[in-house]
C-alpha cells in the first residue's frame, strides 16, 4: 500500500519527493456505522474492512445483517446517496426487515456525515 501523506516539508522551490518501497497499489475499503443510543451515554462504532475490493450492494446488505444481529434493536440508518446504498438489493432488504429504517443525507453534504469525519481524521492524522 502506498503511504498516505497529507503534508510535507521542503525548501522553497524544491518539490518534495517521497521514496517508499513496494510497487503494489493495494487499497482498503471500509464501511462503518456510528450508533447513538436513546440515553446517549456512549457512542458505538461498528465497521468492516475489505482488502483490494469495493463494497458492493450485496456486501452492504451483509454488513447491515451483521449490524442487526449485534444490536437486535430497531435501527435508523442515515447515510449518503451512494449508488450502493440505493441499489435494488439494499432497498429489498429494508422492505423485508421491519426493524430497519433508512433516510438519506442531502446531496453533497459530507460535513453532515459523522462517519466521513471519522475517515477524514484517520486519513489525515493516524494513517498519514
Amino acid at each position: 500500500m502506498a503511504p498516505l501523506v497529507r503534508r510535507t516539508w521542503a525548501p522553497r522551490g524544491r518539490t518534495p519527493i517521497l521514496l517508499h518501497r513496494g510497487r503494489w497499489h493495494k487499497k482498503v475499503s471500509a464501511i462503518a456505522a456510528l450508533t447513538v443510543p436513546a440515553i446517549r451515554k456512549r457512542v458505538g462504532l461498528y465497521f468492516s474492512l475489505l482488502s483490494d475490493a469495493n463494497f458492493t450492494a450485496s456486501r452492504v446488505v451483509k454488513f447491515l445483517r451483521s449490524l442487526l444481529c449485534q444490536l437486535q434493536k430497531p435501527l435508523l440508518i442515515v447515510w449518503d446517496r451512494s449508488q450502493t446504498h440505493r441499489a435494488k438489493v439494499v432497498t429489498r432488504f429494508f422492505k423485508r426487515n421491519r426493524k430497519l429504517h433508512h433516510d438519506f443525507l442531502p446531496p453533497y453534504a459530507p460535513d453532515l456525515n459523522p462517519v466521513e469525519m471519522l475517515w477524514g481524521h484517520l486519513k489525515g492524522n493516524p494513517l498519514a
